[in-house]
């Protein structure tokens, strides 16, 4: 018989902080994106993430607390992308008076923007989400993303500067891009055979192409657009 006195204690298991509270997050991406916000529950992610129930309580307080956690790295991953892709346009004082360089931006904002989609399909899924159940859960978030502060600024410039459609409300422009986007992502996979597309590399750039075009033509002066 083994002397119990004489055992050694197990290990504690011990607690990363930050990379426990980026395997909750992963967990709670995938759940919330599956099953929405109403219907996720923490237990579920709680088993999913492999720690206790509590140890989220205590990170993230309660579900809503969670969620917005979710939400806030989904928009710091987005403005990281923005950065990397137009970060010298946007320091760029001319950037709302010159036609070019303007174009430029919204075709590298587009792009950038429909490939983040795609490499990220859970966050759509949540805002698909949100769009059914009119936005219920992201009005009741303390943390609100800037994206539409930020292009209402940028658009209010640069139709003073004659760049933007004047018949066009610049509080409307954040609007018609973020939804363009986010429903031609929704779209693609369903009209892919209509429109003869595979999810070849090519197929999809072209695709964007469209996409970029379509919302460019749509905002700025016609006679710059082109």
């Amino acid at each position: 018989m083994t002397d119990i006195s004489t055992q050694e204690p197990k290990p504690k298991r011990t607690y990363d902080a930050a990379r426990t509270k980026e395997i909750i997050l992963d967990a709670a991406e995938e759940i919330f994106a599956e099953q929405g916000f109403s219907a996720a529950r923490i237990d579920a992610i709680a088993k999913a993430a492999g720690y206790n129930k509590s140890l989220i309580y205590q990170y993230f307080q309660d579900k809503l607390g969670l969620y917005t956690e979710v939400i806030i790295r989904a928009d710091q991953l987005g403005d990281k992308m923005m950065l990397d892709i137009s970060g010298e346009l946007l320091q760029d004082d001319s950037l709302t008076s010159d036609p070019a360089k303007f174009k430029q931006f919204l075709e590298k904002l587009i792009h950038g923007s429909l490939q983040f989609i795609l490499e990220h399909p859970r966050y759509l899924k949540i805002l698909s989400w949100e769009m059914a159940e009119e936005w219920k859960t992201w009005n009741q978030i303390t943390y609100l993303p800037d994206d539409v502060t930020r292009f209402y600024e940028l658009a209010k410039k640069a139709q003073i500067n004659g760049l933007l459609r004047a018949d066009l409300d610049a509080k409307v422009f954040p609007t018609i891009l973020l939804t363009n986007v986010y429903s031609s992502i929704q779209s693609y996979s369903r009209f892919k055979p209509f429109l003869n597309e595979s999810h070849s590399t090519a197929s999809i750039a072209h695709y964007k192409d469209q996409v970029a075009r379509f919302i460019i033509h749509g905002v700025m002066e016609p006679s710059l657009s082109n």
